[in-house]
Formats: structure tokens, C-alpha cells, sequence
């Protein structure tokens, strides 16, 4: 009950910070991301979701409010995909690119959107990031890809922040998978909770890292194969 609990809250404040999501973006058949079991040469998928500490926000200031949430990074996420060859994982990255390129403006429905598309140099055998800045009268936004291929691995990460220096995160994290991040063998202990270990979690980082800034685990996911 409390993951569940901390992800009703998270999805409060994401919804304070982002003005609208879309049931889904008008997007062309060719840009459509496809389901990751879809993808050639996909071996393996995880997902893991950082937030605000709810609980320890909720434990401080018992009657929190939504709009309490504003300001800093309130949501972080990582994606890591392993496929067979480099060939798979560079045909997966053009699609993941083309997708959100196409997909990212409809997430700023109710707001102005405006995207800009970031260099990023130095990284991986691929790397590119986008950013949606939202502007409504009260606030403005910042939701950042960044796509990472470094050999037959994809990294995805994303961020929501309130400035523009916060939403970088996005890109230390995609950095920190890649350089300092690795994979763990081949047996993986999957804990719904955020603290999975072994195996393709090796990529993330620790809870308690300076990194993540005193954002939380709330959530893991596996993509691929999907968890029975």
C-alpha cells in the first residue's frame, strides 16, 4: 500500500507541475514508438522511477498540498535496453528519436509549449536530447529526453523540473549510466519497490547518490521480459 500511496501523491504533483497529458499525441504511424517486445534483437528492458520523498514530506508537514510540490526536480527516470548487436540498438535508438521528437509537443496541452533540441557531445556512440518547456500564466516547465546508444545498449532518461538548470539531471544521469554505470551479471533480484539489483539495474544509481539530489526510488519496472 505505501508504493501505492507514494505514486497517487507523485502523480499529484506531476500534474501540478505539467498543465495537461495527453490520452495520446497525434503522431504519424511511422513515429509511433512500437512496444519493446516489438523491437528487433531486444534481449532485455528495466525502468526505474525517482520522485520528491513523499513520505518524508508528508512525515514533516502532515496537511501537504499539491501545489506544495512546485519548485524542483519532481520526477526522474531511467530506461536501459540491451539488444543482440549494435545494429539493433542503433535502429532502436532512430525510432525512440523519431518518436519523441514527434510526440514531445503534445505534452503541452494547456500550456505554450516550445522545444529545443540540446547538443550532446562527448557521450556514447550516440547521444541527443530534447526539451519541452511549457509556459502557462502561473508557471513554466521543463520536461528534457535524453537518448543515449553506447554499443548494443540504449539509455533513455527523463526529467520534470521547474527551471532550466534543474532539468539537467537528466543529462548526469544519462552520463552517469553510461560512464560509470555497468551490468551486474546476468542474475537480477526485481524489488517493485525501486531498489532492484544484479543484471541491468547495475547501470543505475545507488540510492543516496549526490546524483539524484534527494530524490527517492519509487518505482521498478521490467520492460522486457516482461515480469509474469
Amino acid at each position: 500500500m505505501i508504493r501505492f500511496h507514494r505514486l497517487g501523491i507523485l502523480l499529484i504533483a506531476m500534474l501540478v507541475l505539467l498543465p495537461a497529458l495527453p490520452a495520446g499525441a497525434q503522431t504519424s504511424a511511422a513515429d509511433e514508438i512500437p512496444p519493446i517486445d516489438e523491437f528487433a534483437g531486444i534481449e532485455a528492458a528495466v525502468d526505474r522511477t525517482w520522485g520528491q520523498d513523499i513520505e518524508g514530506m508528508l512525515a514533516a508537514t502532515p496537511d501537504l498540498q499539491p501545489e506544495d510540490f512546485q519548485g524542483g526536480v519532481t520526477v526522474l527516470n531511467a530506461m536501459v535496453l540491451r539488444f543482440d548487436t549494435g545494429e539493433n540498438a542503433t535502429a532502436a535508438y532512430d525510432m525512440f528519436a523519431a518518436g519523441i521528437g514527434s510526440q514531445v509537443v503534445g505534452l503541452a496541452q494547456g500550456g505554450t509549449p516550445t522545444v529545443a533540441d540540446e547538443p550532446v557531445s562527448d557521450l556514447g556512440d550516440a547521444a541527443s536530447a530534447i526539451t519541452l518547456i511549457t509556459t502557462t500564466p502561473e508557471q513554466e516547465t521543463y520536461l528534457r529526453f535524453v537518448l543515449v546508444r553506447e554499443d548494443r545498449y540504449l539509455f533513455l532518461t527523463y526529467a520534470l523540473a521547474s527551471t532550466d538548470d534543474e532539468v539537467t539531471i537528466a543529462n548526469d544521469l544519462a552520463r552517469y549510466m553510461v560512464d560509470d554505470g555497468e551490468e551486474q551479471g546476468d542474475e537480477a533480484i526485481f524489488i517493485a519497490e525501486g531498489v532492484s539489483s544484479g543484471g541491468l539495474w547495475g547501470f543505475m544509481p545507488e540510492g543516496g547518490n549526490d546524483l539524484l539530489g534527494g530524490l527517492v526510488p519509487i518505482a521498478d519496472e521490467l520492460l522486457y521480459p516482461a515480469q509474469p
